[in-house]
């Protein structure tokens, strides 16, 4: 799942605010965010399917928007094995500004 932090400053809310922007730049992320927002928490064969794009790449993807906190999954990445683990948005986090559809 997600790592709970605090953030301790203005400047550390301007550099998270920053990383998640970069993270999303990537037209295939802003793909996957925008399907997770319409579709609710989705495996990885809906996702790829949804957006036209193959498992692999969603996956790939799908990790980077993870540790961005972006998204979360409902199996931890070192727990999953043969489980089928489902996408979500992540929550916001307190302190952090909502993500809103023109940051892109």
């Amino acid at each position: 799942m997600t790592a709970a932090f605090e953030l301790q400053s203005p400047t550390d809310v301007q550099t998270t605010t920053k990383q998640a922007q970069r993270t999303r730049r990537t037209p295939i992320r802003t793909q996957i965010v925008d399907y997770l927002a319409s579709n609710g928490a989705s495996k990885v064969a809906d996702i790829s399917n949804g957006i036209a794009s193959c498992r692999d790449s969603v996956r790939h993807h799908l990790a980077a928007l993870e540790s961005a906190s972006i998204v979360r999954s409902n199996i931890a990445p070192g727990e999953r094995g043969r489980c089928t683990p489902f996408y979500a948005l992540a929550p916001a986090t307190p302190g952090k500004p909502e993500k809103t559809g023109s940051e892109s």
